[in-house]
């Protein structure tokens, strides 16, 4: 069991991670047209509290996430809410295909720090992407390493990412159109934390 499956259960009565998600929503809807959009993975979807909040009739929403505690209880919600256009599966993104020209949208939020061959997850997700689609990444911003002290940075193989670095990995992959927002900001006692939505498109 890793620390996300034991912090599962808790995961959606954290109020910075309720905020934080609603933020990047919010910034979501006002980027993207969500009407035009039929297929959604969110990828680290966690207990899919950005995935439900995107859903509509007439879509269909993928979660995918390695902790196998998030997706049971991303699974658990639907469930109980009778939903059958939204649902998760365990996903390791280094050993694990995603399927090729299937999406509108790919969202990746705070999770991107937590994968260590960050060209592996570019390629399969401009893969994934059917042409024209949107790859949005919800993260920190360059950091010197305190956001995750708490748990010794355990896990964590990036201290969050510029435009720049995020645009050159990008390009090498085929994407354009870039956009890097500001988003939020974690206020803690040791320092503030900004989070961006970064937007590239699969031309």
């Amino acid at each position: 069991m890793n620390k996300f499956d034991e912090r599962a259960k808790d995961w959606d009565k954290k109020r910075t991670t309720l905020d934080r998600t609603e933020a990047c929503i919010e910034n979501i809807k006002k980027n993207i047209d969500l009407n035009k959009i039929r297929n959604i993975l969110e990828y680290g979807c966690g207990t899919g509290l950005l995935s439900f909040s995107l859903k509509n009739d007439s879509n269909e929403v993928l979660g995918l996430d390695s902790s196998i505690g998030m997706v049971e209880e991303f699974n658990n919600k639907a469930k109980e809410q009778n939903l059958t256009n939204i649902k998760a599966f365990k996903h390791d993104i280094q050993n694990d295909e995603l399927s090729e020209n299937c999406f509108d949208l790919i969202i990746i939020s705070m999770s991107l720090h937590h994968i260590e061959d960050l060209d592996i997850f570019f390629k399969k997700a401009y893969k994934a992407l059917k042409k024209g689609g949107i790859l949005c990444i919800n993260d920190l911003e360059k950091e010197d390493g305190s956001f995750h002290k708490k748990y010794n940075n355990e896990g964590v193989f990036h201290f969050g990412f510029s435009q720049e670095e995020l645009e050159n990995i990008s390009s090498k992959q085929g994407l354009k159109k870039f956009k890097y927002e500001r988003v939020f900001v974690f206020k803690r006692d040791y320092g503030d934390f900004p989070l961006f939505n970064f937007y590239a498109v699969k031309a």
